[in-house]
């Protein structure tokens, strides 16, 4: 049966109508359908003027819901699931801590709680950061904020962490990456790879504000096909990245230089309007005056120093906790460096993973319904702070690894 929500969405749709054409439209019954606009009249979600109905444009929880909807959609999701009351405690309760479980979650049945919470994590708003026991880490949203209006619910200040990566963290990594590894024994990871590849790809243009969704990128990448609505700029930066990935995988036996990153940044900005190689004038951060990088004059001497600290950490054998803070470190000097006029942040992540993927991970994600914790901790930070990025980027590899080992 359809609900208040759907015949909702319906109107959002049609803008205006009148009862016959939302039910219609919703896909429901006339007298189903009348049942469900009195309701919302009631809560005040829609106006009606004579026998035409319209969206409620002076009430904000009109617009709550239609971000709500509009993501859903964009994600292939139910926003009836969304927008349910039992989501939005769930969200409330997993926000207030830093990591949840589900015994934190006690107020439900143990059903209902991994239903929310299995939706959540297939969207990428949570991420597994312990198997034994699990554990989750709430990613804030906007969307969030949109699903507390709606609700009525207040999203309250989370407790950070009281520690520091404990050891059996990197413990933990250690099995997953081992269960990769018989896994990759086992099954042939051709196709698999081509499709990290490509959500590769399409996390970290997210990241910088590409509307290419997941399928689109695929679409894209394997068939050439861009969507009539999509720009050729945003097509090109997908391609782009894809290639600049598919070089990096090939080299990845090759020590890093400087001519390396410069090939990697011709790859990522080609045809893009954005000017190839190191910059010859100082920039500054959008947003963050505090956010210092280096006078153009000393990018070579740094970028040349910074190339001979990875290669000498790779030719010693390091563990999963040295591996992941020296990763952690060259993220965050690579972007202070900050050796082009824009495309830094995309080359990052690829030096990133030249360095994890060099001590056996496999290629890791950071997607964009973690960016705002990410650039909080990176570009948008007042501060630098090597540790609390490794913290963040430590929860983003373990549960990329919890979907790759298929947990």
């Amino acid at each position: 049966m359809k609900t208040k929500w759907d015949c909702l969405f319906a109107l959002f749709e049609l803008k205006e109508a009148r009862l016959t054409d939302i039910a219609k439209r919703a896909g429901s019954s006339t007298s189903t359908t009348r049942q469900r606009l009195v309701e919302l009249l009631k809560s005040g979600l829609i106006v009606q003027k004579e026998k035409i109905y319209s969206p409620n444009k002076e009430d904000s929880r009109t617009w709550a819901i239609f971000n709500i909807m509009k993501f859903c959609r964009s994600k292939s999701i139910n926003y009836n699931l969304f927008l349910s009351k039992e989501l939005a405690r769930i969200i409330q309760i997993g926000m207030e801590n830093e990591e949840v479980r589900l015994a934190d979650f006690k107020e439900f049945s143990y059903i209902t709680a991994r239903k929310y919470l299995t939706c959540l994590s297939r969207t990428n708003l949570i991420f597994v950061t312990s198997k034994k026991p699990l554990k989750f880490k709430f990613v804030f949203h906007t969307v969030f904020e949109d699903i507390m209006s709606v609700s009525g619910l207040i999203l309250k200040p989370k407790r950070g962490p009281k520690t520091p990566i404990p050891e059996s963290e990197y413990a933990e990594i250690e099995k997953l990456l081992s269960k990769l590894r018989e896994l990759k024994n086992n099954v042939d990871f051709a196709s698999e790879e081509e499709e990290q590849k490509i959500e590769f790809t399409s996390a970290s243009t997210q990241l910088e504000g590409n509307t290419f969704t997941l399928e689109e990128s695929k679409e894209l990448i394997l068939h050439d096909i861009v969507p009539p609505q999509k720009k050729l700029s945003e097509a090109n930066e997908v391609k782009n990245y894809y290639a600049a990935i598919s070089h990096m995988l090939k080299r990845l036996d090759e020590p890093i230089s400087i001519s390396f990153i410069l090939d990697l940044h011709r790859i990522v900005v080609f045809n893009l309007g954005v000017k190839e190689g190191i910059r010859a004038s100082d920039v500054s951060i959008k947003g963050n005056p505090f956010y210092k990088v280096s006078h153009f004059g000393e990018i070579y001497q740094k970028l040349d120093a910074l190339c001979s600290q990875i290669n000498a950490f790779m030719e010693k054998k390091s563990g999963i906790k040295e591996t992941s803070e020296f990763a952690s470190f060259v993220h965050n000097e690579f972007q202070h460096i900050h050796p082009f006029e824009d495309g830094n942040s995309r080359v990052t992540r690829l030096i990133w993973n030249y360095i994890l993927m060099k001590n056996d991970f496999p290629l890791i994600n950071i997607y964009s319904n973690a960016r705002d914790e990410y650039l909080s901790i990176t570009k948008l930070a007042r501060e630098r702070d090597d540790g609390k990025l490794n913290i963040f980027l430590v929860k983003i590899i373990k549960d990329n690894l919890y979907k790759l080992a298929r947990f």
